[in-house]
């Protein structure tokens, strides 16, 4: 069993509220079976969150960002029908800003939480997660795989890209984050740049030859 496991869904904000620094979503969804095969059921978090949870003499979960920096205060965390419902206040630190700046201009594209799984059950080949450890709840400005895996060269994911390139592009030029915030967005750009440049031609270029590969050149290199 592994000790500590993230998992990402797409954002779901209800509301933000610039004044109050207050942020309203899910940090998870139930009965949503996700590309691992796992599927969180309502009351995987209960004991958690009542044991460890807002409002509780033991307050430890966590609202963080990209699963290592504080980004807020967690004020409500509750399971509904939908999922991991939390509601936050985000910092006044310069991350917090950048946070909260991040929300209202939609680079933070994903939400994710930190957990250890304590009882689960195979069904029909998909894992489910009855009880989870839940640790941190996370605010994410990455996406949630590697750019340059096979799976991600798809159409759906070349239109989410540039999409995303946009939005980069609308914040570095009107945004007013940190210079830190700045140089870290402005990579990203960059990376997703090349991304998209990279699968264009790889769509574009003919598959190379099969060519029966020789031992013995490599021997001889060395």
């Amino acid at each position: 069993m592994k000790i500590f496991q993230t998992k990402s869904i797409p954002v779901k904000v209800k509301d933000i509220s610039s004044k109050d620094r207050i942020v309203k979503g899910y940090f998870s969804s139930f009965n949503t079976i996700d590309a691992d095969g796992d599927m969180f059921v309502k009351g995987a978090f209960a004991k958690s969150i009542s044991e460890t949870g807002p409002g509780t003499t033991h307050e430890r979960i966590k609202h963080l960002y990209n699963h290592w920096d504080a980004a807020g205060k967690l004020i409500e965390l509750k399971e509904d029908d939908t999922g991991l419902y939390f509601i936050s206040k985000l910092g006044r630190h310069t991350l917090g800003e950048d946070i909260l700046k991040m929300y209202q201009d939609e680079i933070i594209s994903e939400h994710s939480i930190g957990f250890k799984t304590i009882t689960e059950q195979a069904e029909n080949e998909i894992n489910i997660i009855k009880e989870a450890q839940l640790w941190e709840g996370s605010s994410l400005d990455k996406w949630g795989a590697n750019m340059n895996t096979p799976a991600l060269k798809s159409l759906e994911k070349a239109e989410y890209m540039q999409k995303r390139l946009i939005k980069l592009e609308k914040a570095l030029r009107d945004g007013t984050y940190s210079d830190e915030m700045f140089e870290q967005l402005e990579i990203q750009l960059k990376q997703i740049r090349q991304w998209l440049a990279e699968t264009t031609q790889a769509e574009k270029s003919p598959e190379p030859e099969a060519t029966e590969f020789d031992i013995n050149k490599l021997i001889n290199k060395y």
